[in-house]
């Protein structure tokens, strides 16, 4: 019998699969240095410099905060996007030593077209910041996967989600879709949809205020619809291109149509957890999209958990490999039916951005 621990191992043994052992061969990708002035030096990422203040995301600290009056000088091997106080931008690694300062090599596009390489000199008094945030971004991406057999067992599959969301200010919106089809042997194993509607409102550059809104459909499961309206709070630990990690807490209401039963209402408690990071940047990335609920009223006590957590791999600048590992929990089905399903879904995508 399957039961609320095993499905949390099951997560957990997938998370920590990406976090341990995944980065570890990547390791190579913290390649960026800070110089102080007292002659002290850090290495990691550099993700940001504002308000007077260098943002670096260090192995054994995580994300840092320097002060920008303490930098000598800094080195990236990863391009950064450099503004200085005039509002012109710069995009390139950048080095440093001794004699010359701060140095940027050029794009490697404009290098291409000409004989050889130039570069852009730089004081630390002229940036103005590193890597900044655009007022407005967006991101949408779609995906279409599965998988047949043949032989002595007939299966085949099909997934497809479409995703989007859209920053401008202090506001986040999302929109997302999913939807599952499974068939052994000429019998359908597999039918069910969702789709969310999220909106976010930052109090400050971490602290949120979140609606909620998800809609699930599972033709095994009986139900025609289920609502799962919240509220809650949440915390942005990272936002940026390279490392994106978000809760949220919150109550709700749930309500659930069925073919052959009576309606369920109840409250609820949702918590959820958006997480992904490029262990080599641009190329592969590894996240966790987690949500659960749990009822607390009288007509239901159900806990019920979406989890998919996986890894991307970059094909170009558009397309997309996606190997992921699906969970989809409820402790109190219907009919006898399984508490767990769980799918590894693998297929090709394409992203659009900003």
């Amino acid at each position: 019998m399957i039961n609320v621990k095993s499905v949390f191992l099951r997560i957990v043994q997938v998370f920590l699969l990406m976090v341990l052992v995944i980065p570890g061969v990547a390791s190579f990708s913290w390649g960026d240095e800070v110089y102080f002035v007292n002659g002290d030096r850090i290495s990691g990422t550099i993700v940001r410099m504002e308000e007077a203040s260098l943002f670096v995301e260090t192995t054994h600290s995580g994300e840092i905060r320097i002060e920008w009056a303490k930098i000598k000088g800094f080195s990236s091997t990863t391009p950064l996007t450099i503004e200085l106080g005039d509002g012109a931008q710069y995009k390139g690694p950048v080095k440093f030593t001794e004699a010359e300062g701060l140095q940027m090599v050029e794009p490697k596009e404009l290098i291409e077209e000409k004989s050889q390489k130039e570069t852009k000199d730089f004081s630390l008094d002229s940036i103005a910041a590193i890597n900044p945030m655009p007022w407005f971004r967006y991101n949408a991406d779609a995906f279409f996967g599965g998988n047949r057999t043949a032989g002595n067992s007939e299966t085949q599959a099909i997934n497809a989600s479409t995703e989007a969301t859209m920053r401008f200010g202090e506001h986040r919106v999302g929109l997302g879709g999913r939807y599952n089809y499974g068939e052994s042997v000429d019998q359908v194993t597999a039918r069910n949809s969702r789709g969310s509607l999220n909106y976010d409102y930052f109090l400050t550059d971490k602290i949120f205020l979140g609606l909620d809104e998800l809609f699930e459909q599972d033709s095994f499961q009986d139900l025609t619809l289920r609502s799962s309206t919240s509220v809650g709070v949440g915390y942005q630990f990272f936002d940026t291109q390279e490392h994106e990690l978000a809760i949220i807490g919150g109550i709700g209401f749930v309500h659930q149509d069925f073919k052959t039963r009576p309606t369920i209402q109840s409250p609820t408690y949702l918590w959820s957890i958006n997480w992904g990071y490029w262990i080599i940047p641009d190329g592969v990335r590894i996240f966790l999209d987690h949500r659960g609920f749990k009822d607390f009223g009288n007509e239901s006590t159900a806990l019920r958990v979406n989890s998919s957590q996986g890894i991307r791999i970059k094909i170009n600048q558009h397309l997309y490999l996606n190997f992921a590992y699906d969970i989809r929990f409820n402790s109190q089905p219907l009919f006898q039916t399984k508490k767990l399903d769980e799918a590894f879904i693998f297929g090709i995508g394409m992203e659009v951005g900003s």
